[in-house]
């Protein structure tokens, strides 16, 4: 009896102390709950959800707006918005309201529990489309999979304004910025597109002269960046045998890679670890881990006079200024003249290129009339002296080149010009110099815009 009683007592003793335990739990997974609720909804509840649907794509910028009766405002810009709502390929904006909820499934959970066109986009089973939608990306194997992006979401920590979370389902690392309360949605995200922009953004893809350099030196050459998915291999390496693949997201402050680089530098088995870089005054990003990593790219002299790539301008008011948007007036005009010469043409554009047969760069001027194109080649010997200086020297006429040089006087001044002192270059963006100008040392005013 007496042991009967003891084992009786004992049980009930455990099976008190397994629901305060159990109670104890509960109540805490309620309150840590009730806390993310709050910090979400707080100060406007706005946030930038730096998204990354998996390890191939670019990251995309979202801005969520969450609400305590529990809808949260969801808005995005990118390309496949822009495909569900008119079936082109241009990054377009996009704006719906849908549910939220934090919830506990071994841990806390913050799921968007009803579907959202923009943003469910990435966790549906459709076969992803290709531009021209008439297949998928990857082939078939995307059908029934999708993008594989998550939409539940693992509420990891929050600290200083910012929350971190991994992917629910593929464990992906992300986070959640807080933002102004009277920050424009439409607004914020056009003008991170315009940085995203693959010809004009922070990245180009008309050029490919990236490099991340690091503190001691060390360059790790950059090829796609524009793609929102770099490759990337030691300077001076075999590229197929050492490159990295890694995918990161433009922001409005700079760019971050999705997980944090370890790159060797100059010294065996020293290392830097990267991951955020901001954008600089220059248009170059600074890593914000170490203060001194920099991605770069070639001195603006090696772009304007490079083999691969060829820089026009038409030399009008916009364009150009001071003395060479008046001696390019007065070649069309002279050219134009047929009753003293001319031979009815007009100047309608000129272009910096290399021109392989003449082994050197040249200055070509096109004259044109109704039919007929009359290139005008000058070759130029060029003489760097700084990454943003050089000297040129004329060193003949070719194709209709002689032609106008004698037609025209002003072809003779526009090349004197040139030629007669030191130029000068500058561009918006060291990283991405689509437009360089390019001025006398003497005369800045006089100044000529080279787009590529």
């Amino acid at each position: 009896m007496l042991v009967a009683l003891s084992s009786l007592l004992l049980t009930s003793c455990l099976h008190e102390m397994d629901e305060v335990f159990d109670e104890d739990a509960v109540i805490r997974m309620n309150n840590a709950m009730a806390e993310y609720e709050d910090i979400l909804t707080s100060n406007g509840g706005k946030w930038l959800l730096e998204y990354y649907a998996n390890t191939s794509e670019p990251g995309y910028n979202y801005v969520l707006t969450f609400a305590k009766d529990g809808t949260v405002v969801m808005s995005g810009h990118n390309k496949w918005i822009q495909y569900i709502k008119n079936k082109t390929w241009t990054s377009g904006f996009g704006s719906e309201k849908s549910m939220w909820e934090v919830i506990g499934d071994n841990g806390l959970v913050l799921t968007f529990n009803s579907y959202n066109n923009y943003f469910h986009l990435f966790s549906t089973p459709d076969a992803v489309p290709t531009q021209g939608g008439t297949s998928t990306a990857g082939g078939p194997s995307t059908a029934g999979k999708g993008h594989e992006g998550d939409y539940e979401f693992n509420l990891m920590k929050y600290s200083g304004d910012t929350i971190y979370l991994t992917g629910k389902k593929y464990n992906l690392h992300m986070i959640m910025t807080r933002l102004p309360e009277n920050t424009d949605d439409e607004a914020y995200l056009s003008q991170v597109a315009a940085y995203n922009n693959a010809n004009t953004g922070m990245f180009t893809s008309k050029l490919n002269n990236v490099y991340i350099v690091l503190p001691d030196g060390k360059r790790w050459v950059v090829k796609s960046a524009a793609s929102g998915y770099m490759q990337m291999y030691p300077e001076g390496e075999d590229e197929v045998m050492m490159s990295e693949y890694h995918n990161f997201i433009i922001t409005m402050d700079g760019m971050a890679f999705r997980d944090v680089l370890t790159l060797e530098g100059n010294t065996p088995d020293v290392v830097y670890r990267v991951q955020r870089f901001t954008r600089q005054a220059d248009g170059t990003a600074l890593c914000v881990e170490d203060g001194k990593t920099l991605i770069t790219a070639d001195p603006l002299v090696d772009c304007l006079f490079s083999p691969n790539y060829s820089w026009t301008s038409t030399l009008k008011n916009t364009v150009a200024g001071g003395n060479f948007v008046t001696l390019a007036a007065a070649i069309t005009k002279e050219s134009k003249d047929t009753k003293n010469g001319g031979d009815g043409t007009s100047m309608n554009s000129a272009k910096i290129s290399y021109v392989d047969s003449l082994e050197s760069y040249v200055l070509t001027m096109t004259f044109s009339k109704t039919g007929s194109n009359r290139p005008a080649l000058y070759k130029l010997k060029v003489d760097a002296s700084s990454p943003t200086q050089f000297k040129l020297t004329y060193d003949g006429a070719y194709n209709y080149g002689p032609r106008y040089w004698d037609m025209c006087p002003s072809v003779q001044q526009f090349i004197e010009a040139l030629t007669s002192t030191t130029m000068n270059l500058s561009s918006e963006s060291l990283l991405s110099p689509v437009k360089i100008t390019m001025s006398q040392s003497s005369n800045p005013e006089n100044y000529i815009i080279w787009s590529l």
